[in-house]
């Protein structure tokens, strides 16, 4: 059986504040370092193409620092994905010359022809599937609207006030956390919208990321919800 790699292109959406998002930017760098195959598990079935939809974070180093699958037409697809994601390698986004961590997401959709692969991206327009039509896509996230019940908090942890710095005292401030909360209840992928401080914003991802949530569920099964959290913080007098 013969596979044949082809070029791969992603449409890459950077989650950033109002206050950077003029600022002189690249965006993370992808270097394809492993090959992409069309499923082994699919190859004596009738399926012929399918997608996976991932959010992948690339910390400050360049490093994969975590997966979430949003979604997929089939699990094997997202095996795949998540799989191939791992072995490339990456750089860092920048603002200003400064690397940064940042949030991709992404649409890997997987087509073969004569079991020959081809992957397209996000903002392509699939004819192949569209003649097709490959199985309906499997949500594997929804807007908290949607859950069979709102979302509980079991362990909340407020986050340190930074307090005086240069012998100033810090005035009140506001930071706004972007965040999943997975099937199990873990913190993932959280990005910071806008925040008054830097020193605010960390201390408020340091605080979130031990928070714990109760699994959440939609008609019955755990699902992946994306939730915002905003962190008030007093003047420090």
């Amino acid at each position: 059986m013969k596979f044949e790699r082809l070029p791969i292109r992603f449409f890459a959406v950077l989650v950033l504040s109002a206050a950077i998002a003029s600022a002189k930017s690249t965006p993370v760098g992808i270097e394809q370092t492993g090959d992409a195959h069309f499923p082994t598990a699919l190859t004596f079935t009738p399926i012929n193409s399918g997608e996976a939809r991932v959010i992948i974070n690339i910390d400050a180093d360049g490093q994969l620092a975590d997966i979430l699958v949003t979604g997929y037409t089939h699990q094997a697809f997202a095996n795949e994905a998540v799989n191939l994601l791992r072995q490339w390698r990456y750089t860092a986004a920048t603002i200003d010359g400064i690397p940064v961590g940042t949030r991709q997401e992404l649409k890997i959709s997987f087509i073969a022809t004569g079991r020959v692969v081809s992957m397209q991206a996000i903002d392509a327009t699939d004819v192949l599937t569209q003649r097709m039509l490959p199985p309906a896509l499997l949500q594997r996230t929804c807007p908290p609207s949607e859950l069979d019940h709102p979302i509980a908090v079991l362990q909340t942890v407020n986050p340190p006030h930074p307090g005086r710095t240069e012998n100033a005292s810090q005035p009140s401030g506001t930071t706004m956390i972007d965040f999943y909360v997975d099937e199990t209840g873990q913190i993932r992928m959280p990005v910071v919208l806008e925040s008054t401080n830097q020193k605010y914003a960390e201390a408020a991802v340091g605080a979130l990321s031990q928070w714990r949530f109760a699994a959440p569920t939609k008609h019955g099964k755990p699902i992946a919800v994306r939730v915002q959290q905003q962190f008030v913080f007093p003047a420090d007098s």
